[in-house]
């Protein structure tokens, strides 16, 4: 058998989590030397192989960057080494959710003249905004991010600033923030976005 620990949890964003996977065999005890292999679907997709100790436990950590839909971790005894779960090979799966971070008060990001990149795909793209947390914690602002194509044409618009979190550089003025909010892409569905933002002093 094969049983991972925690089944459910909840971090912020940004934090390490780790499972523990128990192999035993059929009377109870303990396998050594077996090799687990995990892999994680949902917001953040990642994977690997760790292998039980004397107590027939492999432990697996990862750190979750996105937000949106909860993390399935699933992990099989893979007994044969082949890095297939086949016929046999016990698993089992946990659920992980992730949770923006506290908004900083009086966090405030402009992006007012907007900017513009070369995607990945080689489209030109556009983007801009402003986000903002009042004394009291209040979150407001709006983003926008636009690929004019012509591989991937999209236009993503913010539909509610959830939260933003700012790291000051006190000595220079400079500093860092995280954007997390929700947006429609070309005016439909809701989608769970994260903007980081890096001020590098420049004009």
């Amino acid at each position: 058998t094969l049983t991972l620990e925690p089944t459910t949890d909840t971090n912020q964003v940004d934090s390490e989590h780790c499972v523990t996977a128990t192999v035993e065999d059929e009377s109870g005890n303990p396998v050594p030397d077996v090799t687990v292999v995990f892999d994680v679907t949902g917001s953040n997709i990642e994977s690997g192989s760790e292998t039980t100790n004397d107590d027939g436990e492999a432990e697996f950590c990862y750190t979750g960057q996105l937000l949106g839909q909860d993390d399935t971790i699933r992990a099989f005894a893979d007994t044969d080494e082949d890095s297939n779960q086949d016929a046999g090979e016990p698993f089992d799966a946990a659920t992980k959710t992730w949770t923006p971070p506290a908004s900083t008060p009086g966090c405030e990001v402009l992006i007012t003249d907007g900017g513009r990149i070369t995607a990945a795909n080689g489209d030109r793209a556009t983007f801009g905004g402003n986000a903002k947390v009042s004394e009291t914690g209040r979150v407001s602002g709006q983003q926008e991010y636009r690929d004019h194509g012509p591989a991937q044409p999209m236009r993503v618009k913010s539909i509610t600033v959830t939260s933003v979190s700012c790291i000051i550089d006190t000595g220079g003025g400079n500093g860092e923030a995280t954007i997390f909010g929700t947006a429609r892409i070309d005016g439909s569905g809701s989608y769970a976005f994260r903007i980081d933002v890096d001020d590098n002093g420049e004009p």
